[in-house]
This record gives structure tokens, sequence and C-alpha cells, in this order.
């Protein structure tokens, strides 16, 4: 598979994404095609990853548990370290059943949503549906543009 657009190599962007403690990945090359797309997409990306009321550790369990049910191998990849799905506690699990329901039909059943309003605040709630959102989002754009794995992982 090669990308559908050209990676950028060299874009004054870039030094906001190494501002950030994040590598330069295929990802934000594809976006910088269109750097206003990818300056709005490291808003939003700051926002989940920084600024949510979710801890790292529940995060990225969710972020796992969505690429794995939409089949996003990239973010799989870029998000299966350390991760134990297996391992999670009932808040953990519940918030991983959201998930899954919510890549598989876009939202979840009114018992889920009440097992999520017993272990989160109506904030985490939000935080967590925007969370799993955004990386649709995520899962839309490397699909899409058919971005490549970075060889160096």
């Amino acid at each position: 598979m090669t990308a559908r657009v050209p990676y950028v190599q060299n874009d004054p962007v870039f030094a906001r994404v190494e501002a950030m403690g994040r590598p330069v990945l295929n990802l934000y090359r594809a976006l910088a095609n269109q750097p206003a797309a990818l300056e709005a997409f490291l808003d939003m990306s700051r926002y989940v990853r920084g600024g949510s009321r979710l801890d790292a550790g529940l995060r990225e369990a969710v972020i796992l548990a969505t690429a794995q049910e939409l089949g996003s191998e990239y973010e799989v990849a870029h998000h299966s370290m350390g991760v134990d799905l297996d391992a999670l506690d009932e808040r953990g699990r519940c918030a991983v059943e959201y998930a899954r329901s919510a890549a598989r039909t876009r939202t979840c059943d009114d018992t889920l949503f009440a097992r999520l309003k017993q272990h989160f605040s109506s904030a985490e709630i939000v935080d967590l549906v925007v969370t799993v959102g955004w990386y649709h989002l995520c899962a839309v754009i490397l699909g899409s543009l058919e971005v490549e794995l970075e060889t160096e992982l």
C-alpha cells in the first residue's frame, strides 16, 4: 500500500508536533498537505490526549478498543504498548464496552449508558464520547488516505 497523498517532509507545523513531545508520524505528514487541517487536527488531538479528564491508562484502553473494532491497524500499532484490556477493572471494562459498541453502532443502549453513569461523571462521559469519536475520525483519515505505518516502529 502506498499513501494516496504525498508525505510532506518539511513543514513549519511539524515544530508544533515535536513541541507536543510527539514524533512527526506519517499521519501528520499526510495531513500537512493542508497545513490548516493539520493545525486543527493538532488542536483537537492535544485536548483528547492531554486536556480531557480521562486518565492516560483508560484513554489508551479506549483508543485501542476503538482501533481494534474499526480495524485501524495503524492506531492499533501506535496504542497497543502496555495496554492489557483483559486486566481492566469494572470502570475500564465499561468504557471499553462503550468504545466497542460505538464502533459497531455509533451509539450505545440505555443499559450501557446507565452503567457509564455509575462509573463516570457527566464531564468524563463527554470526554469518553469525544475520545472515541476522535479515533473514529482518525480511522477515516488513515483509511481514506491509506497512511502507512512508519517503518521505524
